[in-house]
């Protein structure tokens, strides 16, 4: 039994000997120059489009051994090899390939140690534009432009894909040329800008993200100058006082100049106060005036003349009231009335000593223009 028991183990070992030799024939063929040794490929790359070049970016984790990083397009017969030095833990760096035809391309990315030994391949994409992706720009549109004492302001449409900025080219009130800039998500801009000048702009894009080049469309002449004439910025004026007012219609003096033509400053009617009304307006500083756009209540015909005087007096029966404009008002709500005089005076008084439908008037209102 003992022998029995010894031959089966024997012819145990021989088969199991006899297998792993036979396992081991599998892979001869793949180690017979010896085992292979790969150096560490890079974690990550990056490819950042530019104007006909590309920025390379790669990431090594513990590479202190590794010699170059090689990069290969156009199925190899372009390329670069990177001397590198990377720190322990996590590193970087950064190359620009220049030369770059506008077109996509396929990167092949490898590192090589400072053994010789090359490590695995690594894929990625990336592209470089040029005049092909420049000739399909289109610039933003301009909405409309307005004219305030205090600045000039463009208004603009959405934003086209790719763009990041636009820049205006102007200039300025004291006669200097001077260029702003105004991102893509914003809709408006501000600029110091002479009245009746013309101005130029151009649309700034990026082709992908992070794009390291901008492509700028070509300067353009907006086809209309910023007006001659510009509309006082009335953000810090104040009515100081009226005749009478019946606030609850209309909302009372304030309205004037609250930019809302459907509010309004009415006489007073219960009880009735007897023409003429007035309203003192404090322009805040001394104002050149050129012409005013006078609003009534819309679709109301009982204001019938107005009368315009200034002052650097506030009291509204001082002696040094100027009259610089008077009109009537015949159909519709609007009348515009040219300065008659060139005083510059702070305090504005609208004198209304008639009606259509006495004693009755309602002003809506008062836009000052300089010039």
């Amino acid at each position: 039994m003992k022998n029995i028991y010894k031959f089966f183990l024997i012819f145990i070992s021989a088969l199991m000997v006899y297998s792993c030799e036979d396992f081991m024939d599998i892979h001869k063929e793949y180690i017979k120059d010896g085992e292979i040794i790969y150096a560490p490929k890079p974690d990550s790359v990056a490819f950042v489009a530019g104007k006909e070049r590309i920025l390379f970016r790669g990431w090594m984790y513990n590479g202190i051994n590794v010699k170059t990083i090689n990069v290969l397009w156009n199925d190899g017969i372009d390329s670069i090899s990177i001397p590198v030095s990377f720190k322990t833990e996590m590193d970087s760096i950064e190359v620009m390939l220049s030369d770059m035809p506008e077109k996509s391309y396929t990167f092949n990315i490898y590192s090589v140690d400072n053994f010789g030994h090359r490590s695995l391949v690594v894929t990625d994409f990336g592209s470089s534009y040029g005049e092909i992706y420049s000739s399909t720009l289109i610039d933003r549109r301009i909405n409309e432009i307005n004219l305030t004492d205090k600045f000039g302001t463009i208004e603009w449409f959405s934003a086209p894909d790719g763009l990041v900025a636009n820049e205006v080219r102007y200039v300025k009130t004291d006669g200097t040329t001077a260029i702003a800039s105004m991102p893509a998500t914003d809709y408006s801009i501000d600029i110091d800008v002479k009245a009746g000048t013309l101005f130029e702009y151009r649309s700034l894009f990026i082709p992908e993200a992070e794009a390291v080049d901008t492509f700028y469309t070509e300067w353009i002449e907006y086809p209309e100058p910023f007006p001659a004439t510009y509309l006082y910025d009335r953000s810090n004026w104040e009515v100081l006082q009226v005749s009478d007012e019946t606030a609850s219609d209309g909302g009372g003096m304030k309205t004037l100049i609250d930019n809302d033509l459907g509010t309004y400053w009415h006489s007073k009617w219960d009880p009735t106060a007897p023409l003429p009304h007035w309203a003192i307006i404090d322009m805040e500083s001394p104002k050149k005036i050129a012409f005013f756009d006078i609003y009534r209540r819309s679709g109301n015909t009982d204001t019938k003349t107005v009368q315009l005087f200034v002052s650097n007096e506030s009291d509204p029966d001082a002696d040094s009231w100027i009259k610089i404009g008077e009109d009537v008002f015949t159909s519709g709500d609007k009348v515009t009335i040219d300065a008659t005089s060139e005083f510059e005076g702070r305090y504005l008084k609208i004198y209304l000593p008639d009606s259509n439908r006495d004693p009755f008037t309602s002003i809506a209102e008062v836009y000052v223009y300089g010039n």
